[in-house]
């Protein structure tokens, strides 16, 4: 099993306005495996979110990639420039026997 997790940098400037936009796609995207979250406490300045998602294998996390986050990307590019941007990373469940 893989934890698939996107971490959004936002200035505080812009970042309800995209945060309103990624909680829509979350509503359109239906899949309840998805979770949005909010880091407390960021290093960064503006405000951190991340999307999580647990998956079995790394098809599903390409998968996953091509839709939600390549339209995040492409939103972002076109209307945030500068003032957000994402980051990712995979993590890999270990059995604990």
């Amino acid at each position: 099993m893989f934890l698939y997790n996107v971490s959004i940098i936002i200035e505080d400037s812009v970042h309800q306005s995209l945060l309103d936009w990624i909680k829509q796609q979350l509503l359109t995207n239906g899949d309840p495996a998805l979770k949005l979250l909010k880091m407390l406490y960021s290093p960064h300045e503006g405000q951190t979110y991340c999307l999580q998602i647990v998956v079995e294998d790394e098809q599903a996390i390409e998968d996953f990639k091509a839709g939600l986050i390549q339209n995040l990307q492409e939103h972002i590019a076109c209307n945030y420039q500068d003032k957000a941007f994402i980051f990712d990373s995979v993590m890999q469940y270990i059995p604990q026997q």
